[in-house]
């Protein structure tokens, strides 16, 4: 049995994480009178000692896979509290943080009146290909800090996918963007002209136009479907 590391975070977002790793390695489950948990393997060090620090790491790694499978995904946080295989629990305190937040749940699709299989979860694969990828494992560290996203963040994304793939024209090539998007990506990220200080670049020659306008949430939630379109496209062995 392994350490559990307990979580917080919205609601929303823990059960994101359930539905995302509720079965294999990582795992994240939830205890009815004490809250979500994320367990692995990967929690201790070759003396089988929890490793706080593999801890940090495996959480930025999941909340990477779920920002990438879950467009309003918001990274969840470490409660400080691990629970060793025999029960006994160490705690080390960090600050909490509240937020409201509302969601909107899909129907069941039935077919001939019965629901289909459900599928296993996404979750464990993406964490096996970053095994397998450093692609892969660059891309979720980007996606799963715990800031907000910013216009360096998701062009460090852009560029790791567009070179896995040979370019910018293969990715259009794919169908997994439009040319009109990513030229409106690139321009946005890069023009101070459009995104002011938050731009990658302080100077630019040009005046862009409106039609080359992307806002930084449109840009999140563009880039988040293209890191989950290439990882999904990529085999696991």
């Amino acid at each position: 049995m392994p350490w559990k590391a307990w979580l917080e975070g919205h609601e929303f977002d823990l059960e994101t994480l359930v539905d995302l790793f509720k079965a294999g390695d990582p795992g994240v489950g939830q205890d009815s009178s004490e809250g979500y948990f994320l367990e692995s393997s990967a929690l201790v060090d070759s003396s089988d000692q929890l490793d706080q620090g593999a801890a940090q790491a495996l959480l930025r790694r999941v909340n990477g896979i779920a920002r990438a499978a879950d467009q309003s995904f918001r990274p969840v946080r470490l409660r400080g509290r691990y629970t060793a295989p025999d029960g006994t629990t160490s705690v080390v305190i960090f600050a909490d943080v509240a937020e409201g937040r509302s969601r909107a749940f899909a129907g069941t699709v039935l077919i001939n009146g019965v629901a289909p299989p459900e599928p296993p979860p996404k979750g464990p694969r993406y964490a096996r290909l970053a095994d397998q990828d450093a692609d892969v494992a660059d891309i979720l560290r980007v996606l799963g800090q715990p800031d907000p996203l910013d216009w360096y963040d998701v062009y460090k994304v852009w560029e790791i996918v567009e070179h896995a793939v040979g370019g910018a024209k293969q990715v259009v090539a794919r169908g997994w963007a439009s040319k009109a998007d990513a030229e409106r990506f690139t321009a946005s990220a890069n023009h101070p002209g459009i995104s002011g200080d938050e731009a990658r670049h302080a100077r630019m020659k040009g005046a862009p136009g409106a039609d080359r306008t992307m806002l930084m949430s449109e840009a999140d939630s563009w880039i988040r479907r293209l890191a989950a379109t290439w990882i999904e496209s990529l085999p696991t062995y």
